[in-house]
């Protein structure tokens, strides 16, 4: 969708007169969120999960709401809130590259990514289920699934075989095995080593038991800096990395009875997407933002380079005059003591000056790679899955299951959902490290 110039003029002046990022949250303040959820201890993180002036805000729900969820609890009313604002709102379609992707630009003026519009279906779908709301949680996957489908474009547009994976888990939690197995076999279509979601997708009836394990932490951002021809969008260039080990799950039930569990792709494809789709628009805005940013720091940090180097040139300066003084004395009283000392002072006060130069340096540069980093304040949705395990039995299944990978270890209880003859089970691994903790 084209934009009128005046438009764009009116978002550059508010962005650079009024708009202010004080408030906005930083990975700072996730710290100690992540550290429980790491850890795999998804009450904590939910409890330390920041607010502030972005509570309410689509991502504050789309992580509340996940990880509620992921304990079992349908605490979803901030994402059908969100669902409701957003219902109406305009796509933006940005081309590049024979590509299409599309923005859901929220009230607080947060661009959604393709993944996180798709996801907050999604949850609102398990969400529906956890309530027996079966057929509210259908009409979300549907949604989820026609965004997946729908061509944007005839080509480049976004899916994905683990959110393919993910959905066919939530059409059989709201008891629609034949639209599940649509997507199991989509998810081979996209990833043909995906050969068990085929062999899933061909069973006439839904499996007796259905475990899905969300796996790792969400990824980390990264300032990558490159040089290109636009050195302001090069410096701010930011790209993801993914934590979980992708390790191989053991699932067993209480008896010691064993399940194959088999493991999806990665979420990589999301990140690229979310990073490659920057719209000409949010691009302009940010080089105004950021460029003023830069500026500033850039001239701040020169200040400091050239004043302790100023500092450390006088010392070395005024040092080597001195030395050379004692010198001169020690060479026409012909005192090697004297000698030896003017040129052990002027050696040591080369050598601090020299020490003062470089330590005014690296601090000065390393202040400015902080005010110019963006990672630290890069907006994203943290708390979603990087990949799923997923497995299947008809035996009789005995609870609480055990899950277990070499980094981290869970126990399911009791099933998320029993819908006819299935029972569907969801739960949450970090992958990170080992840790105990139950559903």
């Amino acid at each position: 969708m084209r934009l009128s110039s005046t438009l764009i003029t009116l978002v550059l002046l508010l962005a650079g007169t009024g708009c202010s990022q004080t408030t906005l949250l930083t990975r700072h303040d996730y710290q100690k969120s992540q550290t429980g959820f790491i850890r795999g201890d998804t009450n904590e993180a939910l409890l330390d999960l920041p607010g502030g002036a972005e509570q309410g805000t689509f991502i504050n729900a789309m992580e509340r709401g996940y990880l509620s969820l992921i304990q079992g609890k349908a605490e979803i009313k901030p994402l059908q809130k969100q669902s409701q604002i957003l219902e109406n709102r305009v796509r933006y379609h940005i081309s590049r590259d024979a590509k299409t992707f599309f923005y859901l630009q929220t009230p607080e003026d947060y661009y959604a990514s393709e993944h996180e519009v798709i996801w907050l279906h999604m949850l609102l779908s398990w969400g529906y289920s956890l309530k027996g709301q079966y057929e509210s949680a259908c009409v979300e996957a549907r949604i989820a699934g026609s965004l997946l489908s729908l061509p944007w474009s005839p080509v480049g547009h976004f899916d994905d075989p683990s959110m393919r994976l993910f959905l066919a888990s939530l059409w059989t939690m709201c008891g629609e095995w034949r639209e599940a197995q649509v997507d199991l076999r989509a998810a081979w279509v996209m990833d043909n080593s995906l050969t068990w979601a085929r062999e899933l997708a061909n069973r006439d009836q839904a499996p007796a038991h259905l475990f899905v394990v969300l796996g790792g932490p969400g990824p980390e951002p990264l300032w990558s800096p490159e040089f290109t021809l636009n050195p302001l969008r090069s410096e701010r260039k930011v790209s993801f990395k993914l934590r979980g080990k992708r390790s191989a799950l053991t699932l067993a039930d209480s008896s010691g009875k064993s399940v194959k569990s088999h493991l999806s792709p990665d979420a990589g494809n999301w990140y690229a997407r979310h990073v490659a789709r920057e719209s000409e628009l949010h691009e302009l805005i940010a080089d105004s933002a950021y460029g003023g940013k830069a500026a500033i720091s850039t001239t701040l940090a020169a200040v400091k380079i050239t004043s302790t180097a100023g500092i450390g040139l006088g010392v070395g300066l005024g040092g080597s005059i001195l030395g050379a003084a004692v010198l001169y004395l020690g060479a026409k009283g012909n005192s090697d003591g004297l000698m030896g000392l003017g040129f052990a002072i002027a050696g040591a006060s080369i050598k601090k000056g020299w020490a003062i130069s470089k330590q005014g340096y690296e601090e000065s540069t390393s202040e400015l790679s902080q005010r110019l980093d963006p990672s630290e304040n890069y907006r994203f949705v943290r708390y979603l899955p990087e990949y799923l395990w997923m497995g299947w039995s008809d035996s009789a299944f005995a609870y609480p299951a055990e899950l277990r990978t070499p980094y981290s270890r869970a126990a399911i209880e009791q099933p998320a959902v029993v819908n006819g003859a299935t029972a569907v089970s969801i739960a949450f691994l970090p992958d990170v490290r080992e840790y105990d903790f139950s559903y």
